[in-house]
Protein backbone atom coordinates (compact mmCIF):
# COMPACT_ATOMS: atom_id res chain seq x y z
CA UNK A 1 0.00 0.00 0.00
CA UNK A 2 1.29 3.46 -0.69
CA UNK A 3 2.58 5.22 2.24
CA UNK A 4 3.20 2.45 4.34
CA UNK A 5 6.35 1.62 5.78
CA UNK A 6 8.06 -1.55 4.77
CA UNK A 7 8.66 -2.69 8.65
CA UNK A 8 10.26 -6.49 7.00
CA UNK A 9 12.37 -5.11 4.93
CA UNK A 10 13.66 -2.80 7.47
CA UNK A 11 13.89 -5.90 9.86
CA UNK A 12 16.02 -7.24 7.36
CA UNK A 13 18.51 -4.00 6.65
CA UNK A 14 21.78 -3.85 7.55
CA UNK A 15 20.66 -1.06 9.89
CA UNK A 16 18.35 -2.77 11.73
CA UNK A 17 21.22 -5.56 12.32
CA UNK A 18 23.70 -2.98 13.35
CA UNK A 19 21.40 -1.42 16.33
CA UNK A 20 20.28 -5.13 17.45
CA UNK A 21 23.74 -6.32 18.19
CA UNK A 22 24.10 -3.69 21.17
CA UNK A 23 20.84 -3.44 22.14
CA UNK A 24 20.99 -7.47 22.95
CA UNK A 25 24.11 -7.11 24.35
CA UNK A 26 23.28 -4.44 26.62
CA UNK A 27 19.71 -7.05 27.83
CA UNK A 28 21.88 -10.44 28.16
CA UNK A 29 24.13 -8.48 30.30
CA UNK A 30 21.22 -6.83 32.59
CA UNK A 31 20.04 -10.46 32.62
CA UNK A 32 23.57 -11.72 33.59
CA UNK A 33 24.17 -9.39 36.10
CA UNK A 34 20.38 -10.12 37.41
CA UNK A 35 21.36 -13.32 38.31
CA UNK A 36 24.00 -12.95 39.69
CA UNK A 37 22.77 -9.98 42.17
CA UNK A 38 20.22 -12.73 42.80
CA UNK A 39 22.31 -15.48 43.53
CA UNK A 40 24.96 -13.55 45.60
CA UNK A 41 23.71 -10.56 47.07
CA UNK A 42 21.75 -11.78 50.62
CA UNK A 43 20.59 -10.03 53.60
CA UNK A 44 18.82 -10.44 56.47
CA UNK A 45 16.10 -7.82 57.62
CA UNK A 46 13.08 -7.93 60.15
CA UNK A 47 10.25 -6.81 57.80
CA UNK A 48 6.95 -6.55 58.04
CA UNK A 49 6.80 -9.78 55.67
CA UNK A 50 9.34 -11.35 58.18
CA UNK A 51 7.35 -10.43 61.41
CA UNK A 52 4.17 -12.05 59.39
CA UNK A 53 6.17 -15.10 58.75
CA UNK A 54 7.22 -15.61 62.60
CA UNK A 55 3.42 -15.43 63.79
CA UNK A 56 2.25 -18.43 61.24
CA UNK A 57 5.28 -19.97 62.25
CA UNK A 58 3.76 -19.66 66.26
CA UNK A 59 6.84 -17.61 67.49
CA UNK A 60 5.02 -16.32 70.76
CA UNK A 61 4.34 -12.46 70.49
CA UNK A 62 6.57 -11.13 73.48
CA UNK A 63 9.81 -12.23 71.61
CA UNK A 64 8.14 -11.08 67.96
CA UNK A 65 8.24 -7.71 69.88
CA UNK A 66 11.46 -7.70 71.11
CA UNK A 67 12.68 -8.28 68.04
CA UNK A 68 11.31 -5.28 66.76
CA UNK A 69 14.66 -3.02 67.13
CA UNK A 70 16.61 -4.90 64.55
CA UNK A 71 13.73 -4.05 61.90
CA UNK A 72 15.53 -0.69 61.17
CA UNK A 73 18.87 -2.49 60.24
CA UNK A 74 19.78 -4.86 57.65
CA UNK A 75 22.45 -7.38 57.75
CA UNK A 76 24.89 -8.37 54.98
CA UNK A 77 26.45 -11.05 56.52
CA UNK A 78 24.48 -14.18 58.75
CA UNK A 79 27.26 -14.26 61.64
CA UNK A 80 25.89 -10.30 62.52
CA UNK A 81 22.78 -11.00 62.46
CA UNK A 82 23.15 -13.82 65.01
CA UNK A 83 25.04 -11.82 67.17
CA UNK A 84 22.47 -9.15 67.92
CA UNK A 85 19.65 -11.55 67.97
CA UNK A 86 21.56 -13.53 71.06
CA UNK A 87 21.35 -10.30 72.83
CA UNK A 88 17.67 -9.56 72.37
CA UNK A 89 17.04 -13.38 73.67
CA UNK A 90 17.54 -15.36 76.25
CA UNK A 91 19.56 -18.82 76.09
CA UNK A 92 16.55 -20.61 76.48
CA UNK A 93 14.71 -18.59 73.35
CA UNK A 94 17.64 -18.26 71.17
CA UNK A 95 17.97 -22.51 71.26
CA UNK A 96 14.27 -22.84 70.62
CA UNK A 97 13.55 -20.08 68.09
CA UNK A 98 16.98 -18.88 66.69
CA UNK A 99 16.74 -21.25 63.26
CA UNK A 100 12.87 -20.07 62.79
CA UNK A 101 14.11 -16.43 63.08
CA UNK A 102 16.94 -16.56 60.81
CA UNK A 103 14.88 -18.12 58.03
CA UNK A 104 11.84 -15.62 57.76
CA UNK A 105 14.68 -13.08 57.89
CA UNK A 106 16.91 -14.10 55.07
CA UNK A 107 16.35 -12.12 51.67
CA UNK A 108 17.84 -12.10 48.71
CA UNK A 109 18.76 -8.29 46.94
CA UNK A 110 15.79 -7.54 44.08
CA UNK A 111 17.80 -7.09 40.77
CA UNK A 112 15.15 -4.88 39.23
CA UNK A 113 15.19 -2.56 42.33
CA UNK A 114 18.66 -2.04 41.89
CA UNK A 115 18.77 -1.62 38.45
CA UNK A 116 16.10 0.77 39.16
CA UNK A 117 18.22 2.46 41.76
CA UNK A 118 20.77 3.21 38.87
CA UNK A 119 18.60 4.27 36.24
CA UNK A 120 16.64 6.70 39.11
CA UNK A 121 19.66 8.16 40.16
CA UNK A 122 21.33 8.99 37.17
CA UNK A 123 18.02 10.04 35.38
CA UNK A 124 15.22 11.29 37.57
CA UNK A 125 16.23 15.25 37.00
CA UNK A 126 18.22 17.59 35.11
CA UNK A 127 21.04 17.61 37.34
CA UNK A 128 21.19 13.18 37.18
CA UNK A 129 21.09 14.12 33.21
CA UNK A 130 23.82 17.05 33.32
CA UNK A 131 26.20 14.53 36.02
CA UNK A 132 25.87 11.62 33.27
CA UNK A 133 26.82 14.00 30.40
CA UNK A 134 29.67 15.35 32.16
CA UNK A 135 30.59 11.65 32.65
CA UNK A 136 29.84 10.57 29.02
CA UNK A 137 31.88 13.69 27.53
CA UNK A 138 35.40 12.57 28.29
CA UNK A 139 34.28 9.07 26.86
CA UNK A 140 32.97 10.32 23.74
CA UNK A 141 36.02 11.40 22.76
CA UNK A 142 38.50 8.16 24.27
CA UNK A 143 35.99 5.83 22.74
CA UNK A 144 35.72 7.96 18.90
CA UNK A 145 39.82 8.25 19.42
CA UNK A 146 39.39 4.21 19.15
CA UNK A 147 37.09 4.00 16.69
CA UNK A 148 38.64 6.25 14.16
CA UNK A 149 41.78 4.03 14.48
CA UNK A 150 39.83 0.59 13.57
CA UNK A 151 38.12 2.40 10.63
CA UNK A 152 42.22 2.22 9.32
CA UNK A 153 42.66 -1.73 10.88
CA UNK A 154 44.40 -0.40 13.58
CA UNK A 155 43.30 -1.57 17.66
CA UNK A 156 44.30 1.75 19.63
CA UNK A 157 44.28 0.90 23.14
CA UNK A 158 46.70 3.15 24.00
CA UNK A 159 44.07 6.10 24.60
CA UNK A 160 44.37 6.12 28.32
CA UNK A 161 48.60 7.57 27.99
CA UNK A 162 46.94 9.52 24.87
CA UNK A 163 44.88 11.34 27.15
CA UNK A 164 46.87 11.91 30.08
CA UNK A 165 49.67 13.24 27.69
CA UNK A 166 47.36 15.31 26.31
CA UNK A 167 45.86 16.52 30.20
CA UNK A 168 49.02 17.76 31.08
CA UNK A 169 49.36 19.41 28.05
CA UNK A 170 46.00 21.78 28.52
CA UNK A 171 47.17 22.28 31.88
CA UNK A 172 50.73 23.03 31.69
CA UNK A 173 49.28 25.69 28.78
CA UNK A 174 46.56 26.74 31.30
CA UNK A 175 49.42 27.95 34.20
CA UNK A 176 51.64 28.88 32.20
CA UNK A 177 50.55 30.86 29.28
CA UNK A 178 48.95 34.07 31.56
CA UNK A 179 47.58 37.08 30.94
CA UNK A 180 45.74 35.82 28.11
CA UNK A 181 42.23 36.89 26.60
CA UNK A 182 39.94 33.77 27.05
CA UNK A 183 39.19 33.75 23.18
CA UNK A 184 42.99 33.10 22.88
CA UNK A 185 43.76 30.95 25.80
CA UNK A 186 41.11 28.35 25.69
CA UNK A 187 42.03 27.25 21.86
CA UNK A 188 45.64 27.24 22.89
CA UNK A 189 44.96 25.05 25.47
CA UNK A 190 42.73 22.66 23.55
CA UNK A 191 45.61 22.62 20.63
CA UNK A 192 48.20 21.55 23.21
CA UNK A 193 45.76 18.72 24.67
CA UNK A 194 45.15 17.88 20.68
CA UNK A 195 49.09 18.05 19.85
CA UNK A 196 50.35 16.27 22.77
CA UNK A 197 48.11 12.88 22.33
CA UNK A 198 48.66 13.23 18.43
CA UNK A 199 52.66 12.73 18.98
CA UNK A 200 51.68 9.67 21.49
CA UNK A 201 49.29 8.24 19.26
CA UNK A 202 51.66 9.06 16.44
CA UNK A 203 54.07 7.17 17.98
CA UNK A 204 52.93 3.90 17.79
CA UNK A 205 51.90 4.62 14.25
CA UNK A 206 55.67 5.45 13.35
CA UNK A 207 56.84 2.36 14.87
CA UNK A 208 54.21 0.37 13.33
CA UNK A 209 54.78 1.09 9.47
CA UNK A 210 58.66 1.80 10.45
CA UNK A 211 59.54 -1.33 12.12
CA UNK A 212 56.76 -3.76 12.16
CA UNK A 213 56.10 -3.00 15.77
CA UNK A 214 52.16 -3.71 16.61
CA UNK A 215 50.50 -1.06 17.68
CA UNK A 216 49.14 -3.36 20.76
CA UNK A 217 52.33 -3.68 22.00
CA UNK A 218 53.43 0.20 21.59
CA UNK A 219 50.62 1.67 23.04
CA UNK A 220 50.48 -0.67 26.01
CA UNK A 221 54.08 0.02 26.66
CA UNK A 222 53.23 3.77 26.47
CA UNK A 223 50.53 4.03 28.65
CA UNK A 224 52.10 3.29 31.41
CA UNK A 225 55.14 5.75 30.12
CA UNK A 226 52.85 8.41 29.79
CA UNK A 227 51.31 7.45 33.49
CA UNK A 228 54.87 7.71 35.25
CA UNK A 229 56.06 10.57 32.93
CA UNK A 230 52.84 12.72 33.76
CA UNK A 231 53.10 11.77 37.50
CA UNK A 232 56.70 12.98 37.78
CA UNK A 233 55.87 16.61 35.88
CA UNK A 234 52.71 16.50 38.18
CA UNK A 235 55.31 16.51 41.03
CA UNK A 236 57.81 19.40 39.33
CA UNK A 237 55.11 21.54 39.40
CA UNK A 238 53.09 20.70 42.38
CA UNK A 239 52.23 24.12 44.33
CA UNK A 240 55.09 24.04 46.86
CA UNK A 241 52.60 24.50 50.04
CA UNK A 242 49.91 21.75 48.92
CA UNK A 243 50.26 17.54 49.73
CA UNK A 244 48.22 16.43 47.01
CA UNK A 245 49.94 15.55 43.93
CA UNK A 246 48.53 17.93 41.55
CA UNK A 247 49.85 20.77 39.46
CA UNK A 248 48.88 24.68 39.71
CA UNK A 249 45.78 25.71 39.06
CA UNK A 250 45.11 26.74 35.45
CA UNK A 251 44.25 30.84 34.74
CA UNK A 252 41.04 31.72 34.97
CA UNK A 253 41.09 32.55 31.21
CA UNK A 254 41.66 29.18 30.90
CA UNK A 255 38.79 28.09 32.55
CA UNK A 256 35.59 26.55 30.83
CA UNK A 257 31.74 27.22 31.75
CA UNK A 258 29.76 25.38 33.43
CA UNK A 259 26.44 24.96 31.11
CA UNK A 260 24.25 25.84 33.98
CA UNK A 261 25.57 29.37 33.31
CA UNK A 262 23.98 29.30 29.65
CA UNK A 263 20.66 27.14 30.29
CA UNK A 264 19.16 28.90 33.84
CA UNK A 265 18.69 31.88 32.12
CA UNK A 266 16.82 30.45 29.42
CA UNK A 267 14.65 28.85 31.97
CA UNK A 268 16.49 25.38 32.28
CA UNK A 269 17.00 25.00 35.74
CA UNK A 270 20.49 23.06 36.98
CA UNK A 271 21.93 23.77 40.08
CA UNK A 272 25.11 25.29 40.18
CA UNK A 273 27.02 22.64 41.64
CA UNK A 274 26.27 20.42 38.30
CA UNK A 275 29.22 19.75 36.78
CA UNK A 276 28.34 19.81 33.14
CA UNK A 277 30.81 22.16 30.98
CA UNK A 278 31.19 23.36 27.36
CA UNK A 279 33.76 20.49 27.04
CA UNK A 280 30.83 18.55 25.67
CA UNK A 281 30.33 21.01 22.88
CA UNK A 282 33.28 20.14 21.73
CA UNK A 283 33.02 16.62 22.03
CA UNK A 284 30.11 16.89 19.63
CA UNK A 285 31.88 18.68 17.84
CA UNK A 286 34.32 16.15 17.33
CA UNK A 287 32.05 13.06 16.50
CA UNK A 288 30.68 15.53 13.51
CA UNK A 289 33.84 16.06 12.17
CA UNK A 290 35.06 12.51 12.34
CA UNK A 291 31.74 11.60 10.51
CA UNK A 292 32.50 14.46 7.55
CA UNK A 293 35.64 12.92 7.70
CA UNK A 294 34.82 9.19 7.52
CA UNK A 295 31.82 9.64 4.85
CA UNK A 296 32.49 13.20 2.81
CA UNK A 297 36.13 13.27 1.95
CA UNK A 298 39.34 11.29 0.36
CA UNK A 299 41.27 11.34 3.67
CA UNK A 300 38.47 9.23 5.35
CA UNK A 301 38.01 6.81 2.09
CA UNK A 302 41.91 6.07 2.27
CA UNK A 303 41.63 5.50 5.84
CA UNK A 304 38.90 3.10 5.09
CA UNK A 305 41.04 1.78 2.26
CA UNK A 306 43.55 0.80 4.34
CA UNK A 307 41.87 -0.88 6.72
CA UNK A 308 40.22 -3.05 4.69
CA UNK A 309 42.47 -4.29 2.33
CA UNK A 310 46.55 -2.79 2.86
CA UNK A 311 47.27 -4.53 0.33
CA UNK A 312 44.31 -3.60 -2.20
CA UNK A 313 44.93 -0.27 -1.05
CA UNK A 314 48.39 0.21 -1.64
CA UNK A 315 48.18 -0.89 -5.05
CA UNK A 316 45.53 1.69 -5.71
CA UNK A 317 48.26 4.37 -4.87
CA UNK A 318 47.07 4.97 -1.36
CA UNK A 319 49.74 5.59 0.91
CA UNK A 320 49.74 3.33 3.53
CA UNK A 321 52.11 4.32 6.08
CA UNK A 322 51.41 7.92 5.92
CA UNK A 323 47.49 6.91 6.35
CA UNK A 324 48.36 4.34 9.04
CA UNK A 325 50.57 7.12 11.07
CA UNK A 326 47.98 10.09 10.66
CA UNK A 327 44.77 7.73 11.61
CA UNK A 328 47.10 6.52 15.05
CA UNK A 329 48.06 10.29 15.66
CA UNK A 330 44.62 11.99 15.17
CA UNK A 331 43.26 9.00 16.98
CA UNK A 332 46.01 9.97 19.71
CA UNK A 333 44.91 13.53 19.49
CA UNK A 334 40.77 13.17 20.10
CA UNK A 335 41.90 10.94 23.38
CA UNK A 336 43.95 14.04 24.47
CA UNK A 337 41.22 15.99 23.87
CA UNK A 338 39.40 14.20 27.04
CA UNK A 339 41.57 16.68 29.04
CA UNK A 340 39.77 19.86 28.38
CA UNK A 341 36.80 18.19 30.43
CA UNK A 342 39.03 17.07 33.25
CA UNK A 343 41.21 20.34 33.66
CA UNK A 344 39.46 22.82 31.69
CA UNK A 345 35.90 22.83 32.95
CA UNK A 346 36.18 20.68 36.35
CA UNK A 347 39.54 20.51 38.95
CA UNK A 348 41.09 23.41 37.02
CA UNK A 349 44.44 21.65 36.87
CA UNK A 350 46.25 18.18 36.23
CA UNK A 351 45.88 15.30 38.91
CA UNK A 352 45.87 11.71 37.49
CA UNK A 353 43.04 10.65 39.40
CA UNK A 354 40.36 12.53 37.55
CA UNK A 355 41.48 10.91 34.32
CA UNK A 356 42.18 7.03 35.91
CA UNK A 357 40.57 4.61 34.03
CA UNK A 358 38.78 7.01 31.58
CA UNK A 359 41.35 5.81 28.47
CA UNK A 360 40.20 2.06 28.93
CA UNK A 361 36.51 2.72 29.03
CA UNK A 362 36.80 4.55 25.69
CA UNK A 363 37.91 0.81 24.60
CA UNK A 364 34.53 -0.18 25.22
CA UNK A 365 32.40 2.80 24.34
CA UNK A 366 33.94 2.18 21.05
CA UNK A 367 33.18 -1.98 20.68
CA UNK A 368 29.51 -0.79 22.00
CA UNK A 369 28.87 1.63 19.93
CA UNK A 370 30.07 -0.48 16.71
CA UNK A 371 33.19 2.09 16.01
CA UNK A 372 30.78 4.08 14.26
CA UNK A 373 30.85 8.40 15.46
CA UNK A 374 27.11 8.81 16.45
CA UNK A 375 27.16 5.06 17.50
CA UNK A 376 29.84 5.66 20.35
CA UNK A 377 27.65 8.79 21.70
CA UNK A 378 25.05 6.12 22.57
CA UNK A 379 27.19 3.90 24.05
CA UNK A 380 29.10 6.68 26.29
CA UNK A 381 26.12 7.84 27.49
CA UNK A 382 25.28 4.73 28.99
CA UNK A 383 28.64 4.20 30.79
CA UNK A 384 27.89 7.99 31.83
CA UNK A 385 24.45 6.38 32.88
CA UNK A 386 25.73 3.32 34.82
CA UNK A 387 28.79 5.73 36.61
CA UNK A 388 26.51 8.19 38.09
CA UNK A 389 23.55 5.83 39.12
CA UNK A 390 26.60 3.33 40.05
CA UNK A 391 27.25 6.40 43.44
CA UNK A 392 23.36 5.27 44.47
CA UNK A 393 23.27 1.53 44.70
CA UNK A 394 25.71 1.88 47.62
CA UNK A 395 23.37 3.75 49.95
CA UNK A 396 19.94 2.90 48.71
CA UNK A 397 21.19 -1.21 48.17
CA UNK A 398 23.16 -4.32 49.76
CA UNK A 399 24.87 -3.97 46.22
CA UNK A 400 27.77 -2.60 45.97
CA UNK A 401 28.94 0.05 43.47
CA UNK A 402 31.12 -2.36 42.21
CA UNK A 403 28.51 -4.51 40.18
CA UNK A 404 28.74 -1.25 37.61
CA UNK A 405 32.25 -2.87 36.84
CA UNK A 406 30.88 -6.68 36.61
CA UNK A 407 27.75 -4.73 34.18
CA UNK A 408 30.12 -3.35 32.12
CA UNK A 409 32.50 -6.18 31.70
CA UNK A 410 29.20 -8.70 30.59
CA UNK A 411 28.39 -5.58 27.94
CA UNK A 412 31.53 -6.21 26.16
CA UNK A 413 31.25 -9.98 26.65
CA UNK A 414 27.89 -10.22 25.05
CA UNK A 415 29.09 -7.41 22.22
CA UNK A 416 31.15 -9.84 20.88
CA UNK A 417 28.40 -12.44 21.38
CA UNK A 418 25.78 -10.40 20.03
CA UNK A 419 27.74 -9.27 16.91
CA UNK A 420 29.02 -12.86 16.16
CA UNK A 421 24.77 -13.94 16.02
CA UNK A 422 24.00 -10.67 13.87
CA UNK A 423 26.83 -11.50 11.54
CA UNK A 424 24.80 -14.93 11.35
CA UNK A 425 21.13 -13.36 10.89
CA UNK A 426 22.72 -11.17 7.93
CA UNK A 427 24.27 -14.32 5.79
CA UNK A 428 21.03 -15.59 6.59
CA UNK A 429 19.09 -12.98 5.38
CA UNK A 430 21.25 -12.41 2.10
CA UNK A 431 21.23 -16.42 1.01
CA UNK A 432 16.89 -15.70 1.37
CA UNK A 433 17.06 -12.96 -0.47
CA UNK A 434 18.85 -14.35 -3.46
CA UNK A 435 16.87 -17.84 -3.31
CA UNK A 436 13.98 -15.70 -4.03
CA UNK A 437 15.68 -14.30 -6.76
Amino acid sequence: MPGKYNWARFIRSRLFVSLLAPLLAVVMAFAACGLIILIFITGYNLDAQALERLNRANVPPGIIHRLKPLMDEDFSQKEAFDKELRKLLDNQEYRHYSAVITEASFSRENPVRVFNEIFKAALKDRNGWGNVLYRATPLILTGLAVALAVQCGLFNIGGEGQMVMGGFAIAWAGFSLTGLPSFLHIPLCILAGFLAGALWGGIAGYLKTARGVHEVVTTIMLNWIAVALTQYLTMAFKPGESWIPHTHAIADSARLSRLWVYLNPLGIAFPKSNLLNTALLLSLAAVAAVYFILKKTRLGYEIKAVGFNPSAAESAGINVARNTVLAMAVSGGLAGLAGVNQVMGYKYRFRYGIFESLGFDGIGVAFIGRNSPFGVVLAAILFGILDQGGLAIDVSTRVPREIVLVLKAFILIFVVLSGEITKRMMKRIKKQEEEQK
